[in-house]
């Protein structure tokens, strides 16, 4: 008895063919939609900005005087106590400034990115208005990212320290911060903004994210301690706030080209990962909490404080910054169907596992690769693993932000 029809291996073939043609069509109308978006968002940003500028040009220069004058008394008062200390008397403080402490606010900014001058300037006169004196101002260079400027703010005495650039001067600072009572606000001028987007900072509005790293409220959040052991079997210490991992994600973000980057904002890490769409993926040994060690064979592992990524997809939906846990997801594809299922649960924000993407729960995870991989933490590529520890710190760092019902807390 012959097969029927349907069975033949033509008509397979050709349903695969018309169920991939379909799933072309659907991700480029996808893909269309987002660039589309994309500009536009980007139109309204500048737009947004020129008015911005129009707006407050004459105010900042009103307030960069006024902030001189503050300098000034200060430093004459000082010098005056300094030679007469005996004969100091209470006298007048300057606007804003609270007699007898320091300065209240740092900000630590990455001096690359365009509109920092205004930026200085914008927070200086704010931070003036909101009565908190002067702002202690630190640039950070190309050999660091922000570490040693947190630690001089820190000892400063300051209560806020605000990061002002992307992903990896947000994470340098908060590993600074981590375990102490300064708290952390965002000032978000790169190009994914993850731990921003968690918070549901308003990442399009520069001056509202300043002014609420001065004045929004103080909320505790998880950070992740992470070890990394490289391919030498030297092992550093290190911090994140969104995700880490290795493989895909790590080479994603270790191959972005910069000038994409400026051109298409987060869209450029969609082109690097069509380029490395096609690797093969590798065995990996994960325990959980202690537990036995599993064997994987994976594309991607990430370890996640939070889920939310760019435009708005979330990766975890389960991952929230202060659950007390780690996030762990366990990405093997082994065809393109995978990837598409995959595709579809992010874009769906399906809870089910699928065979090629699986999730846990865990406040420890060890991973053991039986090949050396590269890594990322919050975006920074930090070079290739064979090994990888990462433990949740509850509530281990204070944030500055607005509200909490769009962020991804519990």
């Amino acid at each position: 008895m012959s097969e029927p029809w349907w069975n033949s291996p033509l008509v397979i073939a050709l349903a695969v063919l018309l169920v991939l043609g379909v799933a072309s069509v659907l991700l480029g109308r996808f893909v269309e939609r987002t660039l589309r978006r994309h500009a536009q968002e980007r139109e309204e940003q500048l737009q947004e900005l020129r008015r911005l500028h129009a707006q407050t040009q004459q105010r900042l220069e009103t307030m960069e005087a006024q902030a001189g004058q503050t300098l000034r008394a200060l430093q004459e008062r000082v010098q005056a106590q300094a030679e007469a200390p005996e004969q100091a008397r209470p006298g007048a403080a300057a606007p804003g400034a609270v007699p007898g402490q320091g300065p209240q606010v740092a900000l630590v900014v990455n001096p690359t990115k365009s509109g920092t001058r205004q930026l200085r300037l914008m927070f200086q006169a704010l931070a003036i208005e909101e009565g908190l004196g002067p702002v202690l101002v630190l640039e950070t260079t190309a050999e660091d990212p922000g570490s040693a400027m947190a630690r001089q703010a820190v000892e400063a005495g300051v209560r806020t320290v605000v990061a002002a650039g992307g992903d990896g001067t947000v994470r340098t600072v908060a590993e600074q911060l981590t375990g102490t009572d300064v708290a952390l606000g965002v000032v978000p001028l790169g190009t994914g903004n993850l731990l921003a987007r968690n918070l549901d900072l308003p990442i399009h509005d520069v001056e509202e994210c300043a002014w609420i790293a001065l004045t929004g409220h103080r909320r505790q959040i998880d950070t992740v301690e992470v070890q990394l052991t490289g391919e030498d079997g030297q092992r550093t210490r290190q911090t994140f706030t969104v995700m880490g991992g290795t493989g895909y994600d790590a080479e994603i973000m270790g191959d972005t080209k910069d000038e994409l980057k400026d051109k298409a904002g987060w869209l450029a890490y969609s082109e690097a990962g069509l380029r490395h769409l096609g690797g093969r993926r590798h065995r990996i040994e994960v325990s959980f909490d202690g537990g036995p060690f599993e064997t994987h064979s994976m594309r991607s592992l990430l370890v996640a404080n939070c889920g939310m990524l760019t435009a708005g997809m979330e990766l975890l939906p389960e991952a929230k910054l202060d659950d007390g846990l780690l996030d762990v997801l366990i990405l093997s594809p082994r065809n393109t169907m995978d990837w598409a299922r995959i595709a579809v649960k992010t874009l769906t924000r399906h809870r089910r596992d699928l065979d090629s993407l699986q999730t846990r729960q865990a406040r420890r995870v060890q991973v053991r690769l039986v090949d050396p991989m590269l890594s990322q933490l919050d975006g920074d590529a930090t070079g290739r693993i064979t090994a990888l520890e990462a433990q949740v710190r509850p509530n281990s760092l204070t944030m500055m932000i607005r509200d909490e019902d769009g962020a991804s807390l519990r």
